[in-house]
């Protein structure tokens, strides 16, 4: 077992983890309904502790002054984060136990999704959600993703299917076909061409933006160690939260299996989020703890990945060369095709959604 560089652990089963983006705060929720505040100066130490929810409070969501929770008792909560005083609460915001929660676009529109597969659309300056979209699983909404103009909402589901949402004409664009297992994560990667969704028999499925219908790649990470929480660590480099305790770095393009960052012993790996200041990467696990771990070793082997990526590019150029100078003069010179990679596509913008609720 590699040694965090802290840790702290609590006192109930933690559920979410996650920390602002600007200043030295970090949330965790419990299976009690609590949200502990941690700060990471020095050691991981606790500010303080909220019972926001009846029952578990299963995610947490920062988003400017304010935390936005959902709970399994069916309601959703938006609290000051100075003063830990609830600015509003949708008591029951579904007819069923919630489950995934994201910010859709500009801190004012939000998803929910639960347990039945059913998925709302909320605007905090309204009383009730914008829209309910009827379901379109037969399983409870494990993740969301959106892309960078916040007009496509991309959810994963229990019963193995991505669905594909327009959110600002608020329908179904495409549901997938039903993967092998269920999928337990959703991420849009790679600057809006790929969806990467872990899923419960330990494999990456990634999906093609646009081609919906059926996976374009796996990427088998452990035989049945089901990836249970992602983070991106970057386009093109994720940070895998598995059932066994430990937690992976790989790279999609190209798939190379990067640095093991730690693990919680046998214990699962609920969530996992970088630190404000992106110098570390926190996990919490089944064995109560709240572990932080440097991001140093996964830093060096992105380098030396980006090397000999630049190595390889280098060596086919001169093959290429070679080859081009080895032909008759007589023969027609074969076409080369260049490679572009998907930050090089530039993803169309659309205008954005929702401007009339502005």
């Amino acid at each position: 077992m590699k040694k965090p560089k802290r840790c702290l652990k609590l006192n109930s089963l933690p559920f979410d983890i996650i920390s602002h983006p600007t200043q030295d705060l970090t949330a965790v929720s419990t299976i009690e309904g609590e949200i502990v505040f941690l700060s990471l100066q020095d050691d991981i130490s606790k500010i303080d502790t909220v019972l926001q929810h009846a029952d578990s409070c299963r995610r947490i969501l920062f988003s400017g002054t304010s935390l936005l929770s959902i709970s399994s008792d069916k309601s959703f909560c938006v609290c000051d984060i100075e003063t830990r005083k609830v600015q509003h609460r949708y008591q029951n915001a579904h007819d069923n136990p919630l489950y995934a929660l994201c910010e859709v676009r500009d801190g004012k529109v939000f998803a929910t999704g639960d347990d039945e597969g059913v998925i709302k659309l909320w605007d905090l300056r309204k009383e009730e959600p914008i829209v309910m979209i009827q379901p379109e699983h037969d399983n409870f909404i494990s993740s969301f993703s959106v892309d960078s103009t916040g007009s496509t909402l991309v959810a994963a589901s229990g019963d193995g299917r991505l669905s594909v949402w327009n959110s600002r004409q608020r329908k179904l664009i495409a549901r997938s076909d039903e993967c092998d297992s269920e999928l337990l994560t959703c991420d849009v990667v790679r600057t809006n061409s790929k969806v990467v969704c872990g899923d419960g028999e330990g494999v990456l499925n990634i999906f093609t933006w646009d081609n919906w219908g059926d996976i374009s790649d796996r990427i088998p990470v452990q035989e049945e160690v089901s990836v249970d929480t992602v983070l991106c660590y970057s386009e093109d480099i994720l940070v895998l939260g598995c059932m066994d305790g430990v937690i992976r770095a790989t790279s999609l393009f190209p798939h190379k299996p990067l640095t093991h960052i730690g693990d919680h012993s046998d214990n699962s790996i609920e969530a996992l989020c970088l630190s404000h200041d992106e110098e570390e990467i926190l996990s919490i696990g089944h064995d109560y703890f709240v572990r932080a771990w440097s991001v140093e070793k996964l830093d060096e082997d992105i380098k030396k990945l980006s090397v000999e990526d630049s190595d390889k590019d280098s060596g086919d150029s001169e093959d290429n060369d070679d080859d081009e100078s080895d032909s008759s003069e007589d023969e027609q010179p074969k076409k080369k095709l260049k490679h572009i990679s998907s930050k090089e596509i530039k993803s169309n913008e659309t205008a954005d959604f929702f401007s009339d609720l502005a």
